[in-house]
């Protein structure tokens, strides 16, 4: 019916696209066109638009008449989202201003450690591992012994904070442990023209008498785009995370032991990660307010080969290549049909890539943390899986 529909009715159609292809769209879009040349309206009402994409995003999970496929749509959606969020972000870095030369360093010396003589510096131009396999920034940095006991941290950082305000740089927030009446150790951050100051001023003990140490580093600051590029990355992550659920709902809706399978395996790998996404979200929220990480360690740390992110993420990325496994054995049942009938579809051509990307991403961040022999591996993946798949397509005799 909607077929000899004229093509004024245009807005109807593309609003029904909101649909998946089948008997429900073209049922949705006939009742639209009736509604609408009963009561002679060429576009959309603002109601319709809405009830049709508030409906749309739970018909793309295949499953009209379950709710448990929404929630594991929306486990695999903030998973996605914390993935492409944390690839956008490293792929925005850092700004790109040169790390502080040694006399730039001498200066900045004297206005947070002033009589100390400075040893030699520690320089780091790229990112790194430090011996607690935690990824930091490249930084410049150096440690020192107090040049005289200093009876009270707070006191003393003041007075760097006095002097480092009146250099230009501006104040972060300031950290300490021990108690609040006597601090331990005390860590001061500030920024400047794209560089962050980190002082942390430690005793070696509860009694300030017996002394203490600097730790001075000084590294780039986080470029202006990424809160912006962070958020855009999660929100298309979270959109093709929903997608791809919807995909392997309708690939997998006849087969129950799949079905379970890939939910169970869905909230593993969301549940796996749920400590690292906090954490990376509280830090992405320091970001925005500060300009800057509080910590020494960029936000996508777990992309760094080497980083113990990687090892809290491992049940959640294992979890990944078995779901892919499972989606690339499953057949939905009209693929069960002779070969000779086989016809190539883009639509299933391009889920065969979707499952093998993912596959690929779970080897780039297990093997390499995004180095080039992580990419050459996904791309091995990829090309063996689009051999087979033509291999699969290819009419028998």
């Amino acid at each position: 019916m909607s077929a000899t529909r004229p093509a004024s009715y245009r807005r109807y159609r593309l609003l029904a696209r909101a649909y998946p292809p089948g008997q429900r769209r073209t049922e949705l879009l006939d009742t639209m066109l009736m509604a609408a040349e009963e009561t002679g309206r060429r576009q959309p009402s603002a109601r319709e638009v809405f009830d049709v994409l508030r409906h749309a995003p739970r018909a793309r999970l295949g499953r009209p008449g379950s709710r448990a496929v929404v929630a594991v749509a929306v486990v695999v959606a903030l998973f996605s989202g914390f993935v492409a969020a944390s690839l956008t972000a490293r792929l925005i870095g850092e700004t790109d201003r040169a790390l502080p030369t040694a006399t730039e360093m001498a200066g900045i010396a004297e206005l947070v450690t002033p009589g100390a003589v400075v040893p030699s510096l520690q320089r780091h131009d790229a990112v790194f591992v430090n011996g607690n396999g935690e990824a930091q920034f490249g930084q410049v940095s150096y440690q020192v012994d107090h040049v005289t006991p200093i009876p009270d941290l707070r006191r003393y950082d003041a007075e760097v904070a006095e002097r480092l305000t009146a250099a230009g740089w501006r104040l972060g927030p300031t950290d300490y442990a021990g108690y609040s009446d006597l601090r331990t150790s005390e860590t001061l951050t500030a920024v400047k023209d794209g560089w962050v100051l980190t002082l942390t001023n430690s005793y070696r003990s509860e009694e300030p008498a017996e002394g203490g140490w600097f730790e001075v580093s000084v590294r780039r600051a986080e470029s202006a785009a990424l809160p912006v590029g962070f958020a855009a990355g999660g929100m298309l992550g979270m959109v093709w995370g929903w997608l791809f659920t919807g995909w392997a709902s309708r690939r997998t809706e006849h087969n129950a032991a799949a079905s379970s399978l890939l939910a169970l395996l869905a909230y593993v790998a969301a549940g796996s990660s749920s400590f690292l996404i906090i954490h990376v979200m509280r830090d992405y929220l320091a970001i925005v307010d500060q300009g800057f990480a509080v910590h020494e360690g960029p936000i996508w740390s777990w992309l760094v080969l080497g980083d113990e992110g990687l090892l809290l993420l491992a049940p959640a990325i294992l979890a990944t290549v078995v779901a892919a496994v499972v989606l690339a054995w499953c057949r939905r049942p009209g693929d069960a049909i002779p070969r000779q009938a086989v016809r190539r579809s883009a639509l299933t051509f391009g889920g065969w890539m979707t499952v093998l990307a993912m596959f690929g991403l779970a080897v780039i961040s297990a093997c390499s943390g995004l180095g080039y022999y992580g990419l050459f591996v996904a791309v091995l993946f990829l090309a063996i899986g689009w051999r087979a798949y033509l291999v699969r397509s290819r009419p028998a005799g």
